[in-house]
């Protein structure tokens, strides 16, 4: 992604979650079962050692309360971004977390689906740190992406506290990269010569069924009354076309994923390359800013 995409996409980030909502667990249930009976047995038996222990457990619940709900109300995200990446493999959503109180913070989760759950087991008071959340869509387009929520059970596990905090950004999800690895025979058979280093001229030869009618040498194909096509030498050529009508592939989400696979590789190996589509022509370049230019058209 390009810094400029970057960068968009942080200015439009901001410090906005729900309020903290905060439930007991089932340890919770229990320690509450368990203060409700010895408050009854206590009653029946008139027993002051029963009520200091139900009073004391009493107290020692609603100290987990505070401290749970205290826990995650303090965490902030005070930025958050994300790189477009392909559908197969797993993106990167990275947070900055802050914490501003004067306490340490203990045992918070942070997660966006069941998948992506990330332990922070202490974070120091006035401390700034980041953490990565993994983000897997295998759907290519441009995807919201989910809010982020912060839980915690500390200090004892009686009860879970948790908000989620609202983004607005998005991200691009490029088409699975699935196909050939080898470029198409015409890749390297440009619209004139102008678009091609003499030094990558191989010579001519006849005009095959699977050749692009754009590679015909009409000059020599008038005067050996042969139709001959120009054929350049693939391991020199640094320039390339990659085109729609040169996949393989019948349908066009297979056609998409092929072309993102060319894309990629086009990339690795520092050629240039331009993008011919049905409905729009990318022309020659390199580069991160090219590189997601030519991908973002595939969606």
């Amino acid at each position: 992604m390009s810094f400029f995409v970057k960068f968009r996409s942080s200015r439009k980030f901001q410090e906005k979650h729900e309020k903290t909502y905060i439930m007991p667990t089932m340890y919770g249930v229990a320690f509450g079962f368990i203060c409700i009976l010895l408050l009854a047995i206590g009653f029946a038996s008139a027993n002051n050692a029963i009520y200091f222990l139900c009073f004391f457990m009493v107290a020692l619940g609603s100290q987990s309360l505070v401290l749970t709900n205290g826990t995650t109300e303090k965490m902030k995200i005070a930025h958050l971004h994300a790189e477009d990446f392909f559908a197969d493999e797993v993106g990167s959503l990275r947070l900055s977390l802050h914490n501003p109180s004067k306490e340490d913070l203990r045992g918070v989760q942070l997660s966006i689906d069941a998948n992506s759950l990330v332990d922070i087991s202490r974070l120091k008071a006035g401390e700034h740190r980041d953490v990565t959340l993994p983000l897997t869509v295998t759907t290519p387009g441009f995807v919201k992406i989910p809010n982020v929520r912060v839980s915690s059970d500390f200090p004892y596990h009686f009860s879970r506290s948790w908000k989620k905090y609202l983004s607005d950004l998005s991200v691009s999800v490029y088409p699975a990269r699935r196909g050939s690895a080898q470029f198409a025979k015409t890749a390297f058979t440009a619209r004139n010569n102008e678009s091609q280093n003499l030094d990558d001229f191989k010579g001519h030869r006849e005009y095959q069924t699977t050749d692009s009618p754009r590679s015909i040498d009409w000059k020599v194909t008038a005067r050996v009354q042969k139709t001959m096509v120009k054929e350049y030498d693939p391991q020199t050529s640094r320039k390339i076309i990659l085109r729609w009508e040169d996949c393989a592939q019948s349908s066009e989400e297979d056609k998409r994923s092929q072309l993102s696979l060319w894309i990629d590789l086009a990339e690795k190996n520092n050629f240039d390359y331009s993008l011919e589509l049905p409905s729009r022509h990318i022309s020659y370049g390199r580069g991160p800013h090219h590189k997601s230019e030519c991908l973002r058209a595939l969606l």
